[in-house]
């Protein structure tokens, strides 16, 4: 099918090979897949061809028998609270989150929004599609309308633990976070320097994928001419969220992870926390001290629910801005997360800044992207070109030597090979990437730009 049916969703370039008339098949396939006379309910984002591919995958879902409930628009976060507070078998989100506006795609979930994977049924969907073998159901489901807005709001408040007013800045990038915006900092009796908040799926400000921080420029310069206390930024559906401190300066992930974790360990006891292979040997050493258990888990929100959901643990959070919560249905939420941030903030006293510097140990790399083909060989000679690195291969190559480590993996969403790098000072760090680079450019490697 051109490679729409991704690792963790189906996605692609809207009017190609997904299209309304594909929309209709999926939801066909989607009925087949969890079974006739259960209750779904579905979402969608601010793009212009959302309506009619949530229209079309609704018109096949019902003739597989799905009864659907269509809850208009939404972030993906809200398609998982209504999923796991209403009792639903299943759960359809319309959104190609931060990719460009001709862009579009479908996320899924089962009951208690336990999220459904190429390798967990989109595998299965797309062979029913290409096989020809979609079966409608011998009666039609029914349609209904609900909006959810109101009581993701509310739930939102509850988990609100901070009195104070809050200097900050928020960038929705145009995307489904100003949907919610508006009205929750109402409700928390805040007020936030705006930047983006009107819907526009033609992304004319910066593209909303704050994994990118390049788009996050004028958030921090908001910050450090307006001297506020912090930003946050959310990517195009607002399951993603990226923040930058009092100084100016980008807030890695998986420091955020570490700081978070640190809190859920100090206030709940002891628990499994995630954290991705991608993250800084800080994260584990945090976590460690604290009386948690480090868990690496590979990439991507799938595997990091499931594996999350298999330990009972409380959280976990990935070098991409996803961040995962027990109390969320171990699903993922920007707005969750900017809360428990917010708390963070005031129960500590302290600048972000300040809470995040203990962690800053280390010199990351960043991801540094290659286009090549030979991405398989590269995985597997690695720990044969760097001997001697404790090896890990959940996802790719993982290698950790005393004083750096390196991951190498394939993107599950783009024809790329991902390199990270992590070195004890910045010598090292350099000397490593250059030897790295080399190798993979040896092999027919490109630099690609962006993420």
């Amino acid at each position: 099918m051109a490679g729409i049916f991704k690792a963790y969703d189906i996605r692609g370039v809207f009017g190609d090979v997904l299209n309304d008339a594909m929309g209709y098949q999926i939801g066909l396939a989607f009925a087949n897949h969890i079974g006739a006379e259960k209750r779904i309910v579905c979402g969608r984002d601010g793009r212009s061809h959302s309506n009619g591919l949530q229209a079309a995958f609704i018109e096949g879902a019902r003739d597989g028998g799905l009864h659907v409930v269509q809850m208009g628009l939404c972030t993906t976060p809200m398609t998982y609270f209504a999923c796991g507070t209403d009792g639903f078998d299943g759960a359809a989100m319309i959104t190609a989150s931060h990719n460009p506006g001709h862009y579009n795609g479908l996320k899924f979930c089962r009951h208690d929004a336990i999220p459904i994977g190429y390798a967990d049924g989109i595998d299965v969907m797309e062979q029913a599609i290409e096989a020809g073998s979609l079966q409608k159901a011998p009666q039609r489901g029914s349609l209904s309308e609900k909006n959810y807005k109101k009581a993701y709001l509310e739930f939102l408040s509850e988990q609100r633990k901070f009195t104070k007013k809050f200097r900050f800045a928020v960038d929705c990038g145009n995307g489904m976070g100003g949907y919610l915006i508006g009205d929750y900092l109402k409700s928390a009796k805040q007020e936030a320097e705006a930047l983006y908040w009107d819907l526009d799926f033609t992304f004319p400000n910066h593209p909303a994928n704050p994994l990118d921080f390049a788009t996050l420029e004028e958030l921090r310069q908001h910050i450090l001419t307006q001297n506020l206390e912090f930003g946050v930024a959310f990517d195009g559906d607002a399951d993603r969220c990226f923040f930058v401190d009092d100084r100016g300066e980008v807030v890695p992930a998986d420091l955020l992870t570490a700081l978070i974790a640190i809190d859920y360990l100090k206030t709940s006891g002891p628990s499994a926390i995630i954290y991705d292979i991608r993250s800084s040997r800080v994260v584990a050493e945090q976590i460690t001290a604290h009386g948690g258990e480090p868990v690496l888990c590979r990439v991507g929100h799938s595997f990091m629910k499931a594996k999350l959901r298999e330990k009972q643990g409380i959280f976990g959070g990935e070098l991409a801005g996803h961040f995962y919560f027990r109390d969320f249905f171990y699903a993922d939420s920007a707005f969750y997360t900017m809360i428990k941030v917010m708390s963070l903030l005031e129960d500590s006293g302290k600048p972000l800044s300040e809470l995040i510097a203990p962690f800053k140990k280390y010199v990351p790399s960043g991801e540094i992207n290659f286009k090549t083909d030979q991405g398989d060989f590269l995985i597997e000679q690695a720990s044969k070109r760097f001997p001697g690195g404790e090896a890990l291969t959940i996802d790719g190559v993982r290698l950790d030597f005393p004083d750096w480590w390196f991951s190498l993996r394939k993107s599950n969403t783009e024809p790329l090979l991902r390199l990270v790098v992590e070195g004890a000072t910045p010598a090292v760090l350099e000397e490593k990437v250059a030897l790295l680079q080399a190798w993979i450019l040896e092999h027919g490697g490109e630099v690609a730009q962006g993420h």
